[in-house]
């Protein structure tokens, strides 16, 4: 397979240099641009593996960049990251529907952005992740998870459940109310060490429920709330086993 670039669109010179360093260092081809139009336009010429795209740009913002991205045909399956600074759920769902994969909090470190964009790479090219060993296997763990679900601009409404099996990136969750696939979710999950939390969002839901609180649901991760979670989350999963069941105590 031709080896594509890495995108970043983002009109700040810091956050185009932070992204090209740190990506070049893992491996990866790394192109810039400062807009979202010069952005559209380098995507056309140089059909990227994944799009890194600042959400909050002045002009042409990262929303209307994505919808027109996904508008084009040649374009529309390549993976975009949303960077953001906001910590408005309501936008991450905006910028979700508008086609945005996966979501990069700012600020942001080396690990997250290799993380997300190796997740991203993987996205884009589903059958030869087949052909190889999965880069994020499952493991199976019975752990607590509470799910906030926003509502209107006053209410939300939390969710309580149990993960079935995690993995770097997502979760599949038993809830007792089905949620929409598309649903952008707050996490807390708790582990040994102490809670995390992250931002993740509805892939799919089995609508014939396995028993009174049994409906399970398919949830990507999205991006966690600290970098400090990230790591957490990581150490939890290198001490897994694929044959052992993990359960709060």
């Amino acid at each position: 397979m031709e080896k594509r670039p890495i995108l970043i669109i983002d009109d700040d010179p810091k956050v185009c240099e932070l992204v090209t360093s740190v990506l070049t260092g893992a491996g990866f081809d790394v192109l810039a641009a400062s807009d979202g139009l010069r952005g559209i336009e380098t995507a056309r010429a140089a059909q990227p593996t994944v799009i890194l795209l600042d959400m909050m740009m002045p002009g042409l913002d990262g929303i209307e960049t994505c919808k027109r991205l996904k508008q084009e045909p040649a374009l529309e399956h390549i993976p975009v990251v949303g960077i953001t600074g906001s910590t408005d759920l309501s936008y991450t769902e905006k910028a979700f529907r508008a086609g945005a994969w996966f979501f990069l909090p700012k600020p942001f470190g080396a690990e997250s952005l290799v993380q997300v964009v190796e997740l991203a790479a993987e996205a884009a090219h589903p059958e030869t992740a087949m052909q190889q060993p999965r880069h994020h296997p499952r493991f199976p763990a019975a752990l607590p998870v509470r799910c906030l679900v926003r509502g209107d601009a006053e209410t939300a409404q939390e969710l309580v459940g149990q993960t079935e099996n995690v993995s770097l990136g997502g979760l599949l969750v038993f809830l007792s109310k089905a949620l929409e696939p598309g649903t952008v979710l707050r996490l807390r999950l708790d582990l040994a060490d102490g809670p995390i939390t992250a931002y993740g969002i509805v892939i799919w839901q089995y609508i014939q429920p396995l028993g009174e609180g049994k409906i399970p649901h398919g949830i990507q991760l999205l991006r966690f709330t600290e970098e400090d979670n990230l790591v957490k989350y990581r150490r939890f999963l290198s001490q897994l086993a694929p044959g052992d069941v993990v359960r709060a105590r």
